[in-house]
């Protein structure tokens, strides 16, 4: 009996502790990310403060709203996305090209193109680099993960010597690479 309640007591102790544990946590992470305030006015309430009335307002033209631009852009234009390095020139099963991010946004790699010096090109996916963020560009066959993606060769794409160019989506020379 008396190990019946030395096991209960311990129980019950655990779960208070495990309580307050749970509970101070989510308070701390609440208290470090606060949730976004929400106005429960709609936008075109206007406030009387002299009647202390709430009045709706028909809706302003266009060409009157204020514009305003966003203060971080959502993508960065690929200023600092660079060919890293490039490994295995000639050998179809180790070669591979690393693009990095090193700027400090996001980069829509979307629709551009990384070119040797036979003019073969490889036309990225759809995907982001995120800042400080690289992707491997294999010359061999297979199947595309979010940090590696397949030319599908048959053949080695680079060589020694040869050039590397890497091209936005606009068609526009972003950087280069010179294959030892």
């Amino acid at each position: 009996m008396k190990n019946k309640s030395r096991l209960l007591a311990y129980l019950l102790i655990n779960i208070l502790v495990s309580a307050t544990t749970t509970l101070a946590v989510l308070w701390l992470w609440e208290c470090a990310h606060p949730r976004p305030v929400v106005s429960e006015r709609p936008a075109n309430l206007i406030v009387d403060k002299q009647n202390q009335q709430d009045q709706v307002s028909e809706p302003q033209p266009a060409e009157e709203a204020p514009i305003s631009e966003p203060t971080q852009p959502l993508f960065s234009s690929g200023e600092q996305v660079e060919i890293h390095l490039i490994v295995g020139a000639g050998n179809l099963d180790l070669e591979y090209v690393e693009i990095r991010n090193n700027g400090e946004d996001p980069v829509d790699l979307t629709g551009w193109l990384l070119i040797n010096e036979s003019n073969e090109q490889f036309t990225f996916p759809g995907m982001i680099l995120n800042s400080g963020g690289a992707v491997k560009i294999l010359s061999r066959a297979g199947t595309n993960t979010v940090i590696e993606l397949y030319w599908q060769a048959d053949t080695p794409i680079w060589r020694s010597g040869g050039t590397a160019r890497l091209l936005n989506a606009r068609g526009e020379l972003v950087t280069t690479y010179s294959i030892p």
